[in-house]
Parts: C-alpha cells; sequence; structure tokens
C-alpha cells in the first residue's frame, strides 16, 4: 500500500506498488520504488488521493467505493509523480475488483507518468500488451510487445501465455491477417536461428495450423518445412509431405519423388500410400523399384504377402524387372546414342537398380540435351543422396522450379539433416 502523504508540496515520501495479476502472467510481489527516488506530488492531488487511498487500506478496505471516486483523483493530476500515484492506485483497486479496463488504465498511466522504474519497464510493457489484446486493441498489443522485448522483458519460452512473440502473431490473426502473422513468426524463426538461437516448437505448429486454417498455400507449405527442418519428429515430416502432396496436386511422376522421401524420412507408412507409391512408379516401367518399395512395406508390417493387390503388382513388375536387369546394355547404349528422353529413361531404370552413380550421369546427359530441367534436376539430386553427396544435391535441388519446387525443398532439408548426422 501507499505510505500515507504528506500534506505539503514537494515533499518526499516513498511508495509500495501493488502488483497485480494480467493474462495468467504474474506481476510478482509488491515491487518497491528505489529508496533513493523523490517523489513530487501536487498539494491538490494529495487532498483528492488521500481519502481514496484510505479506502483501500486496513482490514476491510472498501474498494468498489474507491473505485467511484478515481474520477477525482485523476482530474487532480499535475506532476509525473501524481500520474505514477494515480495510475498504482487505479491499478490496485481495478485487481481487486477483477476490473480489467481499469487495470489497464493504471498501467499506462504509470507508464506515461516516466516514472516507473527501469527495471520494470519490460515487464510493465508487457502488463500493457496483454491488456490491449484482451480488449481487441491488436497494434497497440504489438507496440506494446516491441517496447517490452526494448526494455529487457525476457521470457522463458515455456508458457504461451507469457511469449510476447507468440501473442505478437496471435494478434495479426485475431484481427483476421493471419498472412501477416505467419510472415511474422517466419521472420522472428529465421533470426533465431541464424543467431544460433532455438526456436519454440508451438510458434511454428500454430503458425501451421493458422495457414492451414485459412487455405494459405505458400504458407502452409514453407512452414510446414521449416518445422520439419527444426524439429524432424516422424509427425513433422509427414505433415510436410502431405501437405506438399495435397496443395500441389502432384501428378504421378512428380509424386514418385515425394513417395522416395516418405521412404527416406519412414513417413511412408499405411497401405494407401505405399500401393500409391508403387502404382505411380507402374510396375510395367519400373519393375524393380516397385518389387523393392511391396518389400519394404512387407519389412515394415505396411502390407502383407497374401494382400491381393500385392499379389496383382508383384505378377505384373517381375517379368518387366527381369527384363530390365538383363538389358541394361542396351539401355545405357539408348540412353548414350539418344535424345533427352532417352538419357531420362536410362537414368530412371538405373536408379530403379540401385545404380545411382550411373543413373546421375544419365540424368545429367538429358539435361544436356534439353530435357525437362526440373525433372533432371530432381532426379540427379536425389541419386546425389543415395550416394551421400549431399552438397551436390542441394545445389541441384535449388535448380527445381514449379510444382516440384516444393518437394525439391524438402529433399534439401532432408539433406542438411543428414550432413548434420
Amino acid at each position: 500500500m501507499f505510505a500515507a502523504f504528506r500534506s505539503a508540496r514537494r515533499k518526499s515520501s516513498h511508495l509500495a506498488m501493488a502488483i497485480a495479476l494480467v493474462g495468467g502472467a504474474a506481476f510478482g510481489t509488491a515491487a518497491t520504488a528505489p529508496a533513493a527516488y523523490a517523489q513530487d506530488y501536487s498539494s491538490g492531488f494529495v487532498d483528492a488521493y488521500q481519502p481514496v487511498a484510505t479506502l483501500t487500506q486496513g482490514e476491510a478496505p472498501n474498494y468498489e467505493s474507491a473505485r467511484g471516486q478515481l474520477d477525482a483523483v485523476f482530474a487532480a493530476i499535475e506532476t509525473p509523480d501524481d500520474r505514477m500515484a494515480a495510475g498504482n492506485l487505479a491499478l490496485i483497486v481495478g485487481q481487486n475488483l477483477s476490473d480489467d479496463t481499469l487495470r489497464r488504465r493504471g498501467i499506462e498511466m504509470m507508464l506515461d507518468s516516466g516514472m516507473v522504474p527501469v527495471e520494470q519497464l519490460g515487464q510493465f510493457h508487457w502488463y500493457h500488451a496483454n491488456f490491449a489484446y484482451n480488449d481487441g486493441d491488436y497494434a497497440i498489443a504489438r507496440t506494446a510487445v516491441q517496447s517490452a522485448l526494448a526494455n529487457g522483458y525476457v521470457d522463458s519460452d515455456s508458457e504461451p501465455s507469457n511469449d510476447p512473440e507468440f501473442l505478437t502473431h496471435q494478434s495479426y490473426v485475431a484481427e483476421g491477417n493471419p498472412v501477416a502473422g505467419v510472415a511474422y513468426i517466419m521472420g522472428v524463426a529465421q533470426e533465431r536461428m541464424a543467431a544460433g538461437e532455438t526456436v519454440p516448437e508451438r510458434w511454428l505448429l500454430r503458425a501451421l495450423q493458422d495457414s492451414l486454417d485459412n487455405d494459405l498455400t505458400q504458407q502452409a507449405t514453407d512452414m510446414s518445412a521449416l518445422v520439419a527442418q527444426v524439429f524432424p519428429t516422424e509427425q513433422n515430416w509427414t505433415n510436410a509431405v502431405q501437405i506438399a502432396n495435397v496443395y500441389y496436386e502432384l501428378e504421378p511422376s512428380e509424386r514418385v519423388d515425394l513417395y522416395r522421401l516418405m521412404q527416406a524420412t519412414d513417413t511412408l507408412t499405411t497401405r494407401g500410400e505405399l500401393f500409391g507409391f508403387a502404382d505411380d512408379l507402374d510396375p510395367r516401367i519400373m519393375g524393380n523399384e516397385v518389387l523393392s518399395v511391396l518389400q519394404y512395406g512387407i519389412e515394415k508390417d505396411i502390407i502383407d504377402a497374401g494382400d491381393s493387390y500385392y499379389s496383382e503388382l508383384t505378377g505384373v513388375a517381375t517379368p518387366r524387372a527381369a527384363t530390365d536387369r538383363n538389358s541394361v546394355s542396351t539401355y545405357i547404349a539408348d540412353g548414350e546414342n539418344g535424345d533427352a528422353l532417352d538419357a531420362l529413361t536410362t537414368g530412371d531404370v538405373l536408379y530403379s537398380l540401385n545404380d545411382y552413380a550411373q543413373a546421375q550421369r544419365f540424368y545429367a546427359l538429358a539435361l544436356e540435351r534439353g530435357g525437362d530441367s526440373n525433372t533432371a534436376n530432381m532426379r540427379m539430386g536425389i541419386a546425389h543422396v543415395m550416394q551421400g553427396n549431399y552438397t551436390a544435391a542441394k545445389d541441384r535441388f535449388a535448380q527445381v522450379t514449379g510444382n516440384r519446387a516444393p518437394t525439391a525443398n524438402l529433399w534439401s532439408i532432408y539433406s542438411d539433416q543428414q550432413m548434420a548426422q
């Protein structure tokens, strides 16, 4: 509580600021102004303030009556110290009556007074941000957050309710601007990563969910990739590949490279995905890789050998696989002497035979001969990954554009993670 004011103007006394709770964040115990702090109160303010302050003291305080008399206290303000004291009184009354409007006014008055101790400014701006957010004043809330951070407010990142970046992001979403909210989180995350600092997973997942809820294709793609990059769990990788698949309506040839990434990241987990992969490869063309995928499904208990479709695919893929194995020299000759499509086809056959170095060579030939650069660069990059040449792979993935670009970006992230192991 306040110490009693002296009646004379320009005499000093000391304040004890009663501190409240805002949005789940504790202001703390009573924070006392420094002992050397000299206060300058106007006599008219003291006369208006003293009887109202008395109502908040003793064993039976009357906060309701005090609330009714606060306007007179506010009207008597002349000096910054008056404003600081009046704001603190409003905060005390607002806290005890659970009146957020009054608590916000008290905090704003104390900040406006310029008399809040420097070491407490960050915390007070943070309380102001919470009050403004709860009132729907989102732009003001964001400004207050920046003031809090500029004045040294630090959160442990343990709880969203105490997280200034999280509140800023949510303020954009709440006012109907999820694009700005996601962009803000992406920017802050990239700044932290560049500085070698951690990024809370909840920021990224919340921004991803907001992107999905608002059908923001590019933002959902970018954010899901970032989540998989920073937190490479099976679930986060699953989200990333599924978003790339759904939002970009990939053609079978494009989906094959996404399925290959799913297999590499162990996110190929359902019967539908496994058989979808085999269908897109086409057992009549890529027999060896189809058989490899089916065997993967058996080993991972995704399917069993008694599955009728497994038997059907195996029946088609097996003879084609044998033909390809016995015709390697023919494919190589066709690829070396033919056009870009011949080179690309040869590369695919060699890839299905796990001859990644040779496959890479023919994808490069396809590129040199004017073949589809996105397909050739993508496949060349994957062949590099399979050989452990991750830097070369990333160079190829960076050159992929169009519908394949999201998949290429995910492969690049996977390459980074493999290099880090």
